[in-house]
């Protein structure tokens, strides 16, 4: 490319129309792909890869906190607390679901194949969309007991 500015969405839709990928904007939503926008890559699938594992690396952390907290913010003391078995059970197999997408990132980070990484990201999309479901419900089941059950207010290191 000359002095013409690297168009990511247009690079984006050769990809998708070639290999059958989401809608770009579908991705943005979930993943927020457009911050590699200024990323001009021969490897682009690659960046939008990494993109999406950025995310589930996030949440990854977040339910390796609930499944074994080693010093976590208090609050997470207390939604364990008030945690149903249900929602202990939800956790960890949420917890598999994105150590299995984990586990596939890291393989594809030693050795490029585009068809694979296309693979990963349609089948992480995927996925994502039941995830995300799962993951909003059980916040709000957390976040409702929570406010049923504050047992901070009774309860605190200077009382």
């Amino acid at each position: 490319m000359e002095n013409d500015k690297f168009d990511f969405k247009a690079a984006y839709d050769e990809l998708k129309q070639k290999h059958d990928l989401p809608k770009f904007e579908k991705l943005a939503e979930d993943f927020d792909i457009e911050k590699i926008a200024d990323k001009e890559s021969i490897f682009l699938i690659r960046e939008i890869r990494r993109a999406i594992n950025e995310k589930i690396t996030a949440y990854l952390h977040l339910f390796e906190t609930l499944i074994n907290p080693n010093a976590p913010p208090m609050f997470v003391f207390s939604i364990l607390r008030n945690s149903s078995d249900k929602n202990k059970n939800i956790v960890k197999e949420i917890y598999k679901m994105l150590s299995k997408i984990q586990i596939e990132a890291m393989k594809l980070d030693t050795i490029y194949k585009e068809d694979i990484e296309v693979k990963f990201v349609n089948e992480t999309f995927s996925t994502w969309q039941e995830l995300k479901l799962r993951i909003y419900k059980l916040i709000e089941n957390f976040e409702a007991n929570f406010e049923e059950n504050d047992t901070s207010q009774n309860r605190s290191y200077f009382d």
